[in-house]
């Protein structure tokens, strides 16, 4: 008996950590304008009504993000100066989370929502085959950046690595407030670091002091055509900022370094909702407007590891969330990374509307960004490194010494690291489907990439 209740005290204590650990965790986004919100709402009926009307296509939209890694000269894979499998696996749950099908996903209870979608009257393009609000694809995809501003392939795909000092700039850490760490982002850092914003989705990472409370901060999408309106970006500070220890996936890149062992890259699965549109799912006051059916409201934000479901029943009462509760597990609450895991087919129309018509939004992943060229062998390799056979069947041979080598990935198009070797004169691809991938080899803080076809 005494091991049992040592045991579940142990327990407790380690799960009081973990969320210490991630406590105080929140966003520092703001909330759009009633005025922004109205012509936001006609955009989204016009999208609604050309859906019915067949004029408007399921395009699978594809967002080139670069990564802007400011450091201080650390070395690659120390913190704040990130390693390229961190960046890569935050890629692929980006990936994952907007295609519906995103870590713990499967933890959907049974019942979810079932009465909500009764008393709503909700369509059944809102719902799953068990009637519960279904988790969504939205229809959206990410890629790491193969080109820079100039057209130049990048050395490291999607990853821009800055070292503050040597542009003579404040170290981001400096700034204990809400207010004066958005002044550094939108006045300092963003003018001097920002990527072409039609063509790129601009993602900040730094460390930040411990006073601020938030992780992560995303401009909303801005919109054109009426007078009146304030755009909360501009072409010099459109984008989302992440404090560097919420970047990237403990499951997928266990390597990393995370503020937390519950750390999923579910932050910026939650910024690129309100780059695309999303309000929280209380509507940032007690049971407001997050202006989507399908989201049950919220009597305000839900913070750690939830209980369980249902949760806060009766939170509130116009309209009544009774008996089903709140939507702990979607992206746009602050429960910890693992409980959260869906979007729902009305958030996913304000997403897809603003890929339509927001100017800095409409042009994205149009500019070939996002694939390798085609024809070319070798992307910055010595000529004393060959890879072999090149296309490749079954496995794929390295010449160069071990010595040299720290690790070796392949990646697909999209920068969703596959494989991640520890045989580094020769890799087993068999399980891969036929397509064209990146080998990234990396030797001490130089990453060197190359183009093989699967056949």
């Amino acid at each position: 008996m005494k091991i049992n209740i040592l045991t579940t005290i142990s327990l407790l204590l380690f799960s009081l950590t973990i969320q210490a650990q991630q406590e105080n965790q929140s966003c520092g986004t703001s909330v759009p304008s009633e005025v922004w919100e109205n012509k936001f709402q006609k955009l989204i009926s016009k999208y609604e009504t050309d859906q019915k009307t067949k004029k408007q296509s399921s395009t699978v939209y594809t967002i080139p993000i670069i990564f802007h890694v400011i450091h201080s000269g650390q070395p690659i894979g120390t913190f704040p100066n990130i390693s390229q499998g961190q960046i890569t696996s935050q890629i692929t749950v980006l990936n994952q989370d907007f295609s519906g099908n995103g870590f713990n996903s499967s933890n959907y209870p049974s019942n979810a929502f079932v009465n909500w979608v009764i008393t709503q009257s909700l369509p059944s393009a809102n719902t799953d085959s068990n009637g519960r609000v279904k988790i969504a694809d939205v229809g959206i995809q990410f890629c790491l950046a193969t080109k820079d501003t100039n057209g130049n392939l990048l050395p490291e795909p999607g990853i821009n690595r800055i070292n503050f000092l040597s542009l003579n700039l404040p170290n981001p850490s400096s700034y204990s407030t809400q207010a004066t760490m958005k002044s550094y982002l939108d006045n300092i850092l963003k003018p001097q670091t920002i990527w072409d914003v039609t063509k790129y989705l601009n993602v900040w990472i730094t460390d930040k002091n411990n006073a601020l409370s938030y992780t992560g901060v995303s401009s909303v999408p801005p919109l054109s055509g009426l007078l009146g309106v304030p755009n909360n970006s501009t072409d010099t500070t459109d984008g989302i900022w992440c404090y560097a220890k919420v970047i990237g996936s403990n499951n997928l890149f266990p390597s990393g370094i995370y503020g937390s062992p519950l750390v999923e890259g579910r932050t910026l699965t939650h910024e690129v909702g309100h780059y695309l549109g999303l309000r929280h799912i209380w509507g940032d006051a007690p049971c407001a407007a997050d202006y989507c059916d399908d989201t049950p409201p919220a009597a305000s934000e839900n913070t750690g590891i939830p209980s369980s479901y249902p949760l806060n029943v009766g939170s509130c009462t116009a309209p009544a969330n009774a008996p089903d509760g709140e939507m702990f597990m979607n992206f746009m609450d602050y429960t910890r990374d693992p409980y959260k895991y869906m979007f729902t087919t009305d958030q996913t129309t304000r997403m897809r509307t603003a890929m339509i018509n927001s100017p800095y939004r409409n042009q994205l992943g149009t500019h070939s960004l996002c694939s390798a060229p085609l024809g070319l062998n070798s992307l910055n390799l010595n000529d004393n490194i060959s890879i072999y056979p090149n296309p490749a069947k079954t496995e794929l041979n390295i010449n160069v010494s071990q010595n040299d080598i720290n690790e070796l990935s392949i990646s697909n198009l999209f920068g969703q690291v596959l494989i991640i070797s520890q045989n580094l004169n020769r890799i087993d691809i068999s399980d891969l489907p036929n397509g064209i991938y990146i080998i990234t080899i990396s030797r001490g803080q130089l990453n060197q990439t190359q183009k093989f076809i699967k056949e």
